[in-house]
């Protein structure tokens, strides 16, 4: 059995002016999540869907469910005070037949169901698996220095502030973007989120914990189009490319 865990828990607080959790934001008249909804729900590999939600949204989810005719869906579990309890909540509510788990952005509604069947099979194969993307641009890590600690290395005037300043540059061909839905052994993600819990261990996303736990992580290449819709830039990106899909 494999179901997928949709993370809808978010506040969408880097909208800006919109009101509403970026996950309700109608695109061609049906808000993201209904979107990516369909995406799951209608991907022959997929059996289950468990939705994580803000307890605030569950009739609009519930309404978003039977408006777009979502079968898949047999749980809501309420999200966690982050998206790694949010997580942890959401695998606690999977049938315990499962056997692969897919975690997913719910502002992702440009998944393939190509990558999803590619992820599901690469995580039966080598227990955790990823979609990503190689880096188009050269990453630097950067620290917030003090300006007047500079000064004498500087012939010019820094003014008063601190400012961000780059202490290290990465090679760009051994870095990956990584995406969403990230694919696992039901029992080995489970376990990672249980131990992580009594370690106090903290992670951005679930194959941070697989890889803390020595678990070796397999990477799909999935499509640069598989944007997270976080701001309000990317709410016209994902207009555009849902205008090329239709077309």
């Amino acid at each position: 059995m494999v179901t997928a865990v949709i993370v809808a828990a978010g506040t969408g607080s880097r909208m800006g002016e919109y009101t509403v959790p970026k996950q309700f934001l109608p695109l061609d008249g049906v808000p993201i999540l209904g979107h990516t909804l369909r995406k799951f729900d209608r991907s022959p590999d997929i059996d289950d869907i468990i939705l994580v939600i803000r307890e605030i949204d569950r009739p609009h989810c519930e309404r978003i469910i039977h408006s777009n005719n979502i079968s898949k869906v047999s749980a809501m579990a309420e999200g966690g005070k982050d998206r790694q309890e949010s997580v942890y909540r959401g695998l606690q509510h999977a049938h315990p037949q499962t056997e692969i788990v897919l975690i997913h952005d719910a502002v992702r509604m440009f998944i393939s169901t190509q990558v999803i069947a590619d992820v599901i099979h690469d995580a039966r194969q080598y227990g955790a698996s990823i979609v990503a993307v190689p880096a188009k641009d050269t990453i630097k890590q950067v620290e917030l220095k003090r300006v007047d600690e500079l000064r004498r290395n500087v012939r010019y005037d820094l003014g008063d502030k601190d400012a961000l300043f780059v202490v290290n540059t990465f090679e760009r061909s051994v870095l990956w973007q990584v995406q969403t839905p990230q694919a696992f052994q039901f029992d080995l993600i489970c376990s990672f989120h249980e131990r992580s819990q009594k370690l106090g261990v903290k992670a951005t996303d679930d194959a941070m914990l697989a890889e803390h736990f020595g678990q070796p992580v397999k990477i799909v290449e999935g499509s640069y189009q598989n944007i997270k819709i976080t701001t309000s830039d990317d709410l016209i990106i994902a207009e555009a490319f849902l205008q090329h899909e239709e077309e």
